[in-house]
C-alpha cells in the first residue's frame, strides 16, 4: 500500500491529529494547558487549609457532637408533635454515631446503650427521663479527661463532594484514554478493535459518573469547623483540652485556606524574594508565602490555584453553550436555507451590530454578577461566530453525493445533519472553540477586575488583579503573577487553535505530506 493510498484510508481526526503533533509548540501549550486544568481540578488536594491525612483525636468534633445531642435531646423533651419528634431523634442518632467513632470500643457499646434508651423515652415521650438522659450525658461522655480513639482520617477527602469527584476521575480517564486507545489499536485482534473502542469511549463518560454517584450516596458530605492549626499552634499540642492531637500529620503542599487573612503579613512580597528569608518554620502555616500575600494577609498563589478553577470554568462552559448554540441555528440555517437562512442570518446580523463586551456589562447590571451568570451571559451572546461557521460548512457540504444519497434513501433531516453532515463540518468549529475559551477566560478576567465577575470571597484571576489596582507600587505582585497567568493561559490557547486551524486544513496538509 502506497503512502497516498494509506493517507485515504484514515480519518479526518487522525489526519488532523498527525498534523498537529508535528508542531511542537502547539504540542507544548496542549501540555501547559492540560496541567492548568489538572492543578484547577486538583486545588482540594494541593492547596488547603486542613491535612490530608493525620493519625489522631478530634476531640472538637467529638464535643460539638455532644452538645449538639444534649440540645436535641432538650427538644425532644418539649416536643408534642410525633412527626417533629421522630426527625429530632434521627438528628440525635447521627450525633451519637459519630461521638461512638471517636470512643474506644467499650465506651461506644456504652454510647449506644445510652442511644437505645434515648430512642425509647423519645417515643413515649418520657420528659423525665430524657432530662435525667441529658444530665447522663454531660456527666458520663462529655469529662474533659475522657480518653478519645486515635484512628487515621483524610479531612481533605472528607470535605469533597460529588462534582469534585467527578472532574478528578475525568481529568484522570481522559489522561489514561489514549494509552487504552493505543493498546486496542495495537493489541487486540482486528475483529475486536472497533467493539474495544466503543467501549473505552462509553467508559470515558460512565466512570466519572459513577464515581461521583457513589461518592454522593455512600460519603455525607459535613461541614468540618475543627481548627486543625489552631490544635499544632496551641502551647502544648498534645493536651487533652487541644481540638485535636496529632500522632503523625500530613499537611498539603500550600497550606492555606483562599479566605485565609494574616493580618501580620499584610502585602508580604513572594517568600523567593525577601532580602533575608526567614529560617524554615515549625508550622507550615506560618510560611513560606511563595508568591506573596495580598492586603489582608492572603496567600496568593492559594487563591491563584483556586481562580484557576473559575476562569478556566467560564472558558470552557461558556464556550460549550454557544458553541451547541451555534451549530443548532448554523446547521437549521445550512441545511434547509430558503426562508430559514434568511430568518437566522438577519437575526445574527442584528446581534453582532452591538459589541460584545458592552453587551456582557449590561446584561451583568441586570441580573448581578456571578460565576453562572457570567457563563450563561457570555454563552448566549457569543454564538453568532460559530453559527456563521458552521452554516457556511453545511451550505458546502449539503449538495455532496452523500447527503444527497442519504435523501434518496428516505433518512430523515435530522439524520442526515447529526450522523452525516456534522462529522464533517466539525474540525473548524473546533477550531473557533478553541479560540474562544481564550476570549471568555479575557471576557471573565476583564469584568471581575472591573467589580463586575465572581462574588467574594471566591478568587479568579480577574478578581486577584483588582484587587492589586491601588497596590501596583506598594505590591506589584498582586499585579504580575495573576497577569501572567491570563496570559500564559491565552496564548497556549491561541498557538492550540492555530495549530488545529493549520492541521485542518487540506491545502497545507497535501504541501506538507
Amino acid at each position: 500500500m502506497t503512502a497516498v493510498q494509506h493517507r485515504v484510508r484514515q480519518s479526518q481526526w487522525v489526519l488532523i491529529w498527525r498534523q498537529f503533533r508535528r508542531r511542537r509548540l502547539a504540542v507544548a501549550a496542549a501540555v501547559v494547558i492540560a496541567l492548568l486544568f489538572g492543578v484547577s481540578i486538583f486545588a482540594p488536594l494541593i492547596a488547603h487549609d486542613r491535612p490530608l491525612y493525620y493519625v489522631g483525636s478530634n476531640r472538637f468534633d467529638y464535643q460539638e457532637a455532644a452538645r449538639t445531642l444534649r440540645a436535641l435531646l432538650g427538644q425532644i423533651s418539649s416536643e408534642s408533635q410525633a412527626g417533629r419528634r421522630a426527625e429530632l431523634l434521627k438528628s440525635a442518632r447521627l450525633q451519637w454515631e459519630l461521638m461512638a467513632v471517636e470512643l474506644p470500643v467499650d465506651d461506644a457499646a456504652k454510647l449506644r446503650e445510652f442511644g437505645a434508651r434515648a430512642t425509647a423515652a423519645a417515643s413515649t415521650p418520657d420528659a423525665a427521663g430524657l432530662r435525667k438522659l441529658q444530665i447522663e450525658l454531660r456527666k458520663d461522655f462529655s469529662r474533659g479527661d475522657l480518653k478519645l480513639r486515635e484512628t487515621a482520617r483524610w479531612p481533605v477527602l472528607a470535605s469533597l463532594g460529588g462534582m469534585d469527584l467527578f472532574f478528578m476521575t475525568g481529568y484522570v480517564v481522559c489522561l489514561a484514554a489514549p494509552l487504552g486507545f493505543w493498546g486496542v489499536s495495537r493489541l487486540a485482534p482486528v475483529g475486536r478493535q472497533h467493539a474495544l473502542r466503543r467501549g473505552l469511549t462509553a467508559a470515558v463518560f460512565a466512570v466519572p459518573v459513577l464515581a461521583a454517584v457513589g461518592w454522593w450516596w455512600f460519603v455525607p458530605q459535613r461541614l468540618d469547623r475543627t481548627n486543625y492549626k489552631l490544635a499544632v499552634l496551641a502551647a502544648d499540642p498534645a493536651a487533652a483540652t487541644a481540638p485535636v492531637v496529632f500522632q503523625q500529620v500530613l499537611w498539603p503542599p500550600i497550606p492555606f485556606a483562599i479566605d485565609e487573612d494574616d493580618l501580620s503579613r499584610k502585602a508580604a512580597p513572594p517568600y523567593w524574594a525577601l532580602k533575608e528569608p526567614a529560617k524554615s518554620p515549625s508550622s507550615p502555616w506560618n510560611g513560606p508565602h511563595w508568591l506573596g500575600t495580598d492586603d489582608l494577609g492572603r496567600d496568593i498563589l492559594c487563591r491563584m490555584i483556586w481562580g484557576g478553577r473559575v476562569s478556566l470554568a467560564v472558558g470552557v462552559v461558556a464556550v460549550s453553550i454557544y458553541t451547541f448554540i451555534g451549530i443548532i441555528v448554523g446547521a437549521v440555517a445550512g441545511y434547509f436555507r430558503g426562508f430559514w437562512d434568511l430568518v437566522i442570518s438577519r437575526i445574527i446580523e442584528v446581534v453582532i451590530c452591538f459589541p460584545a463586551f458592552f453587551l456582557i456589562l449590561t446584561i451583568v447590571a441586570f441580573f448581578g454578577p456571578g460565576l453562572m451568570n457570567i457563563m450563561i451571559i457570555i454563552g448566549l451572546t457569543g454564538w453568532t461566530g460559530i453559527a456563521r461557521l458552521v452554516r457556511g460548512e453545511f451550505l458546502r457540504l449539503v449538495d455532496q453525493e452523500f447527503v444527497l444519497a442519504g435523501k434518496a434513501l428516505g433518512y430523515s433531516a435530522p439524520h442526515i445533519i447529526f450522523r452525516h453532515v456534522l462529522p464533517n463540518a466539525l474540525a473548524p468549529v473546533l477550531v473557533s472553540a478553541t479560540f474562544g475559551v481564550a476570549g471568555a477566560i479575557l471576557t471573565e478576567s476583564s469584568l471581575s477586575f472591573l467589580g463586575l465577575g465572581i462574588s467574594v470571597p471566591t478568587p479568579s484571576w480577574g478578581s486577584i488583579l483588582s484587587s492589586g489596582r491601588d497596590a501596583i507600587f506598594r505590591a506589584p505582585w498582586l499585579i504580575q503573577f495573576p497577569g501572567l497567568a491570563i496570559f500564559i493561559t491565552i496564548t497556549c490557547y491561541n498557538l492550540v487553535g492555530e495549530a488545529l486551524r493549520d492541521a485542518s486544513d487540506p491545502r497545507l496538509r497535501g504541501s506538507r505530506a
